[in-house]
């Protein structure tokens, strides 16, 4: 694994990988199902690295992309992660773009879709495909599943993810769920503290929705994952694809995150398993106005995971609404639960909006920086931060430069949050 704030989690760069004439290691992830739900969820278990089998319940991938060709029709800007690979695959593309995702969509042949699949399968030394195989029977261990299949050979499995459409496994493993779920909500409804807890996003019939941790763990028991909690993308519909690759990605990095760490739900760290669904191109937050080639996309999902602006989530459509001001009124209460600090600062400052010389003084403070942040800024200004304009002290600064800045020199995503979303002191 790359790029993680965790230290642990990089020790995983300097795991040998499995090769011919070694042995395999000993598979901790079993992903069962045979669509893009599974898929996805298989993809990402083996991409963070942990041993994982895709049992496949018949012999084709993704059935549901083969029967002729197939047209999309979603909200731009929705596409992440995974899914976005595939589209991507499909096209030949380097590096993710919207606007080539939106042309893939409306045409996409089996074919290139099969190849594509077949070509992000081969990258993942740490995914075993299994087709054609039934589950006869689930028993629970004392830390393990033990999984018997068709063919007779037995499974023992940290995790499984029942990604199939019936999600009978349940019934086999003698599970029985609290039926007091709590479903997924419309994104402009939430709070700030749900929004810290995201993990994906997607629409449904014209409108975004967010996936909480919560709602993944309603589906969760002893390491036995099944979607219960967001029943809605199990129903056979083809525009429900983004949002079900999102899902099924989210799922796959936490029965990862179990198997690895050899732990339990409660004790999954949000903001690690958000960095991990980052890593791997996740598109946590879906803002309409914020595309994914924008060389600050992550600086941007990051400062809204951290839900600073308290009206950032709420405007129609769900943009980011770059171009706004940024007032003191706003921003004070989250900086004091985020930056002891600056509750001196706020004390001696008073305004309405924030220029930039108010900005950098509130950054410098909380920072403990100096004046090397004003001239680094104003040097990197166009070549590196791709502002528009030129640097001006007095000018007032915007949502887009206030998030990028703030994630640079101050960093609010690395608050820890518990899984309510509540900053942790």
């Amino acid at each position: 694994m790359k790029h993680l704030i965790n230290n642990i989690f990089l020790l995983l760069l300097i795991v040998p990988q499995p090769c011919f004439g070694q042995k395999a290691k000993k598979p901790q992830v079993l992903v069962y199902g045979s669509d893009l739900l599974a898929f996805s969820a298989a993809v990402q278990s083996a991409k963070s690295s942990v041993p994982t089998i895709w049992l496949v319940d018949g012999e084709q991938l993704m059935p549901e992309f083969s029967g002729g060709q197939v047209q999309i029709e979603s909200m731009t800007h929705t596409d992440g992660g995974i899914w976005m690979e595939i589209l991507m695959e499909m096209a030949l593309a380097k590096s993710p773009d919207d606007s080539l995702a939106t042309v893939v969509k409306r045409e996409m042949n089996p074919r290139l879709f099969q190849n594509a699949v077949d070509k992000i399968v081969r990258k993942l030394p740490q995914l075993t495909v299994i087709r054609g195989e039934d589950v006869l029977s689930i028993k629970r261990r004392k830390r393990d599943w033990e999984i018997q299949v068709s063919s007779k050979h037995k499974h023992v499995i940290r995790c499984i993810v029942d990604a199939s459409r019936q999600q009978a496994l349940y019934k086999l493993a003698a599970i029985s769920w609290d039926n007091n779920i709590r479903r997924m909500q419309p994104l402009g409804t939430l709070s700030l503290a749900q929004v810290r807890t995201l993990v994906a996003a997607g629409e449904i019939g014209g409108s975004l929705y967010g996936i909480q941790l919560e709602n993944i763990f309603a589906g969760e028991k002893e390491g036995f994952f099944d979607f219960r909690g967001v029943t809605e993308l199990l129903q056979d519909d083809l525009a429900l694809s983004p949002f079900r690759a999102a899902v099924g990605q989210a799922v796959g990095a936490t029965a990862a995150y179990l198997a690895f760490f050899k732990t339990s739900a409660d004790k999954v760290d949000v903001r690690k398993l958000q960095t991990e669904l980052m890593t791997y191109k996740g598109r946590i937050l879906p803002y309409q106005d914020v595309p994914i080639s924008d060389i600050h996309f992550y600086a941007l999902q990051r400062f809204g995971l951290a839900s600073v602006l308290p009206n950032l989530h709420k405007d129609e459509g769900f943009r980011f609404q770059k171009d706004e001001h940024v007032s003191f009124k706003e921003v004070e209460p989250i900086f004091d639960r985020l930056y002891s600090r600056s509750q001196l600062w706020f004390l001696d400052n008073k305004g309405d909006y924030f220029q930039w010389k108010d900005f950098l003084s509130l950054i410098k403070f909380v920072g403990l920086r100096g004046d090397e942040i004003s001239q680094q800024i104003e040097k990197e200004w166009s070549a590196r931060l791709k502002f528009e304009g030129s640097f001006d002290e007095e000018a007032f600064v915007s949502r887009y430069q206030f998030a990028i800045i703030m994630d640079k020199y101050a960093n609010p995503y690395v608050k820890a949050v518990n899984q309510q979303g509540d900053f942790i002191n």
